[in-house]
């Protein structure tokens, strides 16, 4: 009987969300979910397949994308900027980091996690932003397929990132990663949280979206679409 009644209160919810999001976001505030709510269980599928919420025992996801996801209900959580960052360690290293026209001195970051048709978030559009790119040898660095490793090498100082402001915010809030200019630019993406609307009456999907929209209310977040 315990149990009925613990499944009809919350129950397993299901949220799909990418590892990075998972790891640098989630994770350091998902006590005050659980603090809230401690009949629901959340069950993390760290992935970014296509999810058919008729064949998948996914209830919501949160992709990083453009915005358009047509016949899911869709709230915009973040939006992103771009911006280099790095070890505080590099600054006292024997090669300037002073100027941005420095960066040709050093090894690039190369997060390429992220793969739309289009624009998408690269030190190709930062460069293009401050006028550099024919200065710094793109083809250059090590690159990454992944957001959270791409960040750990950057703090471990192994090369200069062009970092998404809501992956490096809590490594930039402890001093593990400093901004050694202060030029930024839209990454032209954001965070969505997305669920079909017949869900949205669940108690358990209700209780998620409103403690996520409110938990990023307070770092910056766009709005329902």
């Amino acid at each position: 009987m315990g149990q009925v009644k613990r499944l009809a209160a919350g129950g397993i919810l299901t949220v799909s969300m990418s590892p990075s999001f998972a790891a640098k976001w989630l994770m350091p505030r998902i006590e005050h979910f659980r603090t809230r709510h401690p009949d629901i269980d959340l069950r993390i599928d760290a992935d970014v397949r296509l999810v058919d919420f008729s064949a998948n025992e996914v209830d919501i996801v949160i992709r990083y994308g453009p915005g358009s996801y047509p016949g899911l209900k869709s709230v915009l959580l973040f939006e992103e900027e771009l911006f280099p960052v790095c070890s505080p360690r590099l600054l006292s290293s024997a090669v300037p980091l002073r100027s941005i026209a420095d960066l040709g001195q050093h090894t690039l970051l190369h997060d390429e996690t992220i793969n739309f048709a289009g624009p998408i978030p690269s030190w190709r559009v930062w460069l293009q932003m401050v006028g550099l790119e024919q200065a710094i040898d793109l083809n250059r660095g090590l690159r990454f397929n992944s957001s959270v490793t791409a960040t750990q090498a950057a703090v471990d100082g192994h090369g200069v990132l062009l970092g998404r402001s809501l992956i490096v915010a809590d490594d930039l809030s402890a001093g593990r990663l400093i901004r050694p200019f202060a030029k930024s630019c839209p990454a032209g993406l954001g965070y969505y949280l997305l669920h079909p609307p017949q869900v949205a009456s669940r108690a358990n999907v209700h209780a998620f979206v409103d403690w996520i929209i409110e938990e990023a209310a307070g770092e910056g977040t766009g709005g329902e679409g």
